[in-house]
């Protein structure tokens, strides 16, 4: 399995991809929730940051292209804001 997976970039595993997509998608909205709702509690806070940052790790420990992924968040994010 080892062998198999470093022949191939665990980004261009479709399974990965999904992944990745449903990450940006969390952070996405986790970032949206905490830009939009002034009324929310601490521990909501909190817990919407924590999504940010796990998502973040897990896309920084499987993309390519780390930066990539941030910036089609940031761009998923600015299309949301404009609507």
């Amino acid at each position: 399995m080892r062998d198999l997976l470093d022949e191939q970039s665990y980004e261009e595993i479709e399974a990965t991809k999904t992944l990745l997509a449903f990450c940006r998608e969390d952070i996405v909205a986790a970032r949206l929730k905490l830009a939009s709702d002034d009324r929310l509690a601490p521990e909501e806070h909190a817990k919407l940051w924590q999504i940010v940052e796990d998502r973040e790790w897990f896309m920084k420990m499987l993309a390519e292209d780390f930066r990539w992924q941030l910036e089609q968040i940031d761009r998923e994010l600015e299309k949301k804001l404009q609507r």
